[in-house]
């Protein structure tokens, strides 16, 4: 994954367009059923367009990788358990 920084800075104003790209972009990913972008916009309080960007550069930011393995994931775990 690059760096965030490189692209823009997170703050409370911002975090909610990551969080919504991530859910769209995950639910795509798990799941054979999900919701339109156009519902995922509504939701998260987005024009459409901006999520649509905001997915596509999700996916750039990744590589389009999108599998996380089982350490990622217990390490991540163990992180949030500590905090």
């Amino acid at each position: 994954m690059k760096s965030l920084s490189n692209v823009f800075t997170l703050n409370s104003y911002n975090i909610h367009r990551l969080i919504i790209a991530g859910i769209t972009v995950s639910s795509k990913f798990l799941s054979d059923i999900f919701y339109t972008n156009s519902r995922y916009a509504k939701v998260g309080g987005l024009p459409l367009s901006e999520l649509n960007q905001l997915e596509l550069h999700f996916l750039l930011l990744n590589d389009f990788n999108l599998f996380i393995n089982k350490s990622e994931i217990d390490f991540y775990f163990k992180l949030l358990l500590e905090h």
